[in-house]
């Protein structure tokens, strides 16, 4: 895994977008498939963006399996940043009820966030082509996050919307420490705390 460079962005986005297409949380946004489908590539454009601004982005050589993490020196997700990284157009992409849609989302899960006392890594969003899936991608972009909160001796982050991804992180250390009901949906809040790195007596 190496740091995406940016002319991957467009396909990093392509990637993350085939990866969340049936996910609840972008089932919140745009309810209905085909604005989805169309809905998909351009929001995760502005996470890319925003990861390559303030956080780091981890992918394969192809970027067919991309993550993005914050890391405890990014700082907050404060929306002047947010628009720097393109969030100014989402009024137009989601239309008046997919923002509101979108901030319900996001107070859903803030209170669960909050919860991570001091520096910490945020896992935003990892995702992999559904052609390279099972083959271990996504947990070697997860453990570039852990392995380094690890190091740092602090906690991990996420919020996931489905319970074969919680499973999933259960596997990897992570416990959940809150769910809530947003539009049908179950959104889920799950933190990792650090553990000593290999070699180091507990």
């Amino acid at each position: 895994m190496e740091p995406l460079r940016p002319h991957q962005q467009r396909e990093a986005a392509l990637t993350l977008a085939e990866a969340f297409a049936s996910d609840p949380l972008l089932e919140i946004l745009a309810p209905d498939p085909g604005r989805r489908v169309k809905l998909g590539p351009p929001m995760m454009s502005v996470l890319l963006a925003y990861g390559m601004r303030y956080g780091r982005v981890w992918s394969n050589d192809d970027a067919s399996a991309v993550a993005i993490w914050l890391h405890p020196e990014s700082g907050p997700m404060t929306m002047p940043r947010m628009l720097r990284a393109g969030m100014w157009r989402a009024p137009f992409m989601l239309g008046l009820d997919g923002m509101g849609r979108m901030s319900k989302a996001m107070s859903a899960t803030e209170d669960f966030h909050k919860q991570v006392e001091g520096p910490h890594w945020y896992l935003m969003t990892v995702g992999t082509r559904s052609a390279r899936q099972g083959q271990g991608l996504g947990s070697m972009l997860v453990e570039m996050g852990t392995s380094r909160a690890d190091e740092e001796g602090v906690p991990c982050y996420l919020e996931t919307g489905t319970d074969a991804n919680i499973a999933f992180y259960r596997k990897r250390g992570f416990e959940v420490i809150g769910q809530a009901d947003c539009f049908g949906h179950t959104l889920t809040g799950m933190i990792r705390r650090p553990r000593p790195p290999h070699g180091h007596a507990a």
